[in-house]
Order: structure tokens, then C-alpha cells, then sequence
């Protein structure tokens, strides 16, 4: 789940022109800025849209929708920021999960649907046909997973996006596994492509939905094969 993001190399410290965007792990005191951050990045993404519809008003369920994705994050994966020129401001986030967290435990599942159903609403039953379409063609090969990426939208098309997947694409090849994505955006198609990104499989969503493309990113060459990835199990 991405929003569309500029493919542009964030500038280096030294070199002319922008100024330098600095990939870091994101600290415990930015986790109240990450959730209304993605929210206003999303504000507009077609899928949520098409659930929550684009209004002021969807801000709050977004943001909730995203605290859920950045707490599973947090505990099980790692969440990246995009820290502009290395002064605390915030202006993007990248989510990951980890190979062996392709799904969240029955007891997570459970603690959350009440969380869903206030997010959702009467729109709960779409919602999950999103995710089970989705969850249908995702890879059983392990794999580090980007489960979301948003970027202020006054800071977008600066390379703050890119800089974000690049950062967790040198992640999974230094473990020697590839990485996984999904996104809605025709524009997020090619600069993913640009990043070492193949199309895997167009997801037709039943009732109008929107619908998402999934991307691979292959192992390095020569990387050790890991073994199969299952369901987590705490």
C-alpha cells in the first residue's frame, strides 16, 4: 500500500541542490507523528478512498487504520522515516515486516476487530474483500514485506519515497531474501520498476474496487535460498 512518490535520489550531505534526506529508524517519541502523517499522505489513495471516501472526516479513521499497521510494524518488523536533513522533521514513513510475519496472530486478529469495525463501519464487508484479494496472491517464499509507504504531501517528489525503499531493499539483500509490495497507483508501477521492482500479479477486487498491482524484488544473485515462510505463530 503506497502513494504515488518521486524516483529522484535524495541529495547527499555535500552535494548542491536539496537538501539531504536521512533514512533512520524511527524513534519511540515520533510513534504520535507517524500515524497522522500517513493519513494525510493517504488522504486520497483509491482504495481508502473508495472505503472511507476522501473527506476531512475520514482523517480520524485513517489515522486509526494506520496505528494498527504501525504498532505491528514496531513489534515484529522495523518502521523507517524519512528525516529531512537530518533535523528530526519527519516528512515520510516506511512500514516492513519481517520473513515468517506474513499474517498477524489469532489473538492480534481478534484484538483488533473492534478497532476495524470503527474504522469501517458499514464498509467492513468491502474492506475485507480488499484484504482477501490480496491476501490471496501473497508470496509463500520469504520475504521482507513493505506494508506501507506515505510521504508528507508537501514533500512529495523530492525522493524521500525512494530513499525510504531503497533503505529497506538494502535491508532484505543484506539478509538475502527479496521484498514484496502492493500498490494501487499506475504512476507507482513504473518507479518501482526503476527500483529493481517486477510486476507480479494484477489483483482484480471484487465490487469496484480499485485495483492493486503486486511487485517482487528479487535476492541478490547468489543469495542463500531461506526456508519456506508459514504462518506466524506468536
Amino acid at each position: 500500500m503506497n502513494v504515488p512518490f518521486s524516483s529522484g535520489s535524495a541529495a547527499r550531505p555535500g552535494e548542491g541542490g536539496a537538501a539531504p534526506i536521512i533514512v533512520r529508524a524511527a524513534r519511540r517519541e515520533e510513534d504520535r507523528l507517524l500515524a497522522p502523517l500517513l493519513a494525510r499522505a493517504f488522504q486520497r489513495d483509491p482504495q481508502l478512498s473508495w472505503l472511507l471516501g476522501s473527506s476531512e472526516a475520514s482523517r480520524r479513521p485513517l489515522e486509526r487504520f494506520f496505528e494498527i499497521h504501525l504498532n505491528d510494524a514496531a513489534r515484529y518488523g522495523a518502521v523507517d522515516v524519512a528525516d529531512d536533513d537530518g533535523s528530526g522533521q519527519v516528512i515520510g514513513a516506511a512500514l516492513w515486516m519481517p520473513p515468517g510475519r506474513r499474517y498477524p496472530t489469532a489473538l492480534r486478529q481478534l484484538a483488533t476487530i473492534p478497532t476495524y469495525v470503527r474504522i469501517f463501519g458499514s464498509r467492513l464487508t468491502a474492506a475485507q474483500r480488499v484484504l482477501a484479494a490480496t491476501a490471496k496472491v501473497h508470496p509463500t517464499e520469504p520475504h521482507w514485506y513493505l506494508t506501507v509507504l506515505g510521504v508528507e504531501p508537501r514533500e512529495q517528489g523530492r525522493g524521500a519515497g525512494a530513499a525510504l525503499v531503497r533503505a529497506g531493499l538494502a535491508r532484505a539483500g543484506a539478509a538475502g531474501v527479496p521484498a514484496y509490495l502492493e500498490t494501487n497507483s499506475e504512476k507507482n508501477v513504473a518507479i518501482y520498476q526503476h527500483l529493481g521492482f517486477e510486476v507480479r500479479d494484477h489483483v482484480e477486487i471484487p465490487g469496484g474496487c480499485p485495483p492493486s498491482t503486486t511487485m517482487w524484488h528479487p535476492a541478490p544473485t547468489g543469495a542463500a535460498a531461506p526456508e519456506a515462510e508459514g504462518r506466524a505463530d506468536q
